[in-house]
């Protein structure tokens, strides 16, 4: 192990980084809140096995989803979701647009609450600094909402391996698709929630902050651009804006499309990361 007194800075920062992610994977898997965390999302995600996933063939083939997947993210939706290999698959991936950005809001909310709360960011930025603590619990985030894609994930292809008698390759292939893009659509949602959750104490205001603040920058930004029709390429900017153009796209060329939520992630992190730096503790 590399001693921290004689490693490079950005050695440092990893390491520092990466301890601080792990803590927060273990959170998930050994401590009562995280296996609490672990039963809702088993709950939530098995009524939808049951009720939508499982018969995901005939509801997909159905009026009704399609008149609102139409209403929604626009013709395309529907030529996208063949480009799936099963319809249990599609099914899953509008089931995740809708759930995960919102579930996301929730189950982040607390990167840096409890810390500022019982005063422990104090102690921790006397070992480490102050951007390895956002950074790191930002990155522990996302690795818990990787395990918890993966496992959901995991739940869908067998209900189509079991449908259809076999696992294929291409099957994996799109999963592995979805699980990507999935993570992408979550990182700026899981930035922007390392900004509430370093402004205020608790997880619950930083959740009331989080959803007050959205409401009110795009209602203002609707009425900013009905009045300068010009300015209607912001909306190309916003959180999550890249949907519409991955439905057009099928397989690994989502990827091109990464370049956007990265860019979101990265400004907002950096807001968290001087928002930290700048609040007494």
């Amino acid at each position: 192990m590399v001693n921290p007194a004689v490693s490079p800075p950005f050695v440092t920062l990893l390491q520092h980084c990466g301890l601080y992610a792990g803590v927060e994977l273990r959170r998930l898997w050994q401590t009562r809140s995280g296996l609490m965390t672990l039963a809702a999302t088993a709950v939530i995600w098995a009524v939808l096995f049951y009720y939508l996933i499982a018969p995901a063939a005939e509801i997909i083939n159905s009026p009704m989803l399609q008149n609102a997947s139409i209403g929604i993210f626009g013709t395309d939706i529907l030529q996208h979701l063949g480009n799936w290999q099963t319809p249990e698959l599609a099914l899953y991936w509008i089931l995740s647009l809708f759930l995960l950005p919102t579930f996301c809001l929730f189950f982040t909310a607390n990167q840096l609450c409890s810390d500022l709360e019982r005063g422990t960011l104090r102690f921790l930025s006397l070992r480490s600094s102050r951007t390895a603590i956002v950074l790191g619990r930002f990155a522990g985030q996302m690795l818990v909402q990787a395990s918890l894609i993966m496992l959901t994930l995991t739940a869908t292809l067998a209900i189509s391996a079991w449908r259809l008698g076999d696992l294929s390759l291409a099957m994996l292939n799109s999963a592995a698709v979805l699980w990507v893009n999935l993570l992408l659509i979550l990182l700026p949602f899981t930035a922007l929630m390392s900004i509430f959750s370093a402004l205020v104490r608790t997880s619950k205001l930083a959740v009331t902050l989080a959803i007050v603040s959205i409401g009110v920058f795009y209602g203002a930004l609707g009425w900013f651009i009905s009045i300068f029709p010009d300015l209607v390429f912001l909306k190309a900017y916003l959180l999550g804006a890249q949907l519409a153009q991955i439905s057009s796209v099928q397989g690994w060329q989502t990827l091109q499309f990464a370049a956007l939520p990265l860019l979101q992630s990265l400004v907002l992190l950096a807001l968290a990361t001087l928002i930290v730096h700048r609040r007494a503790v």
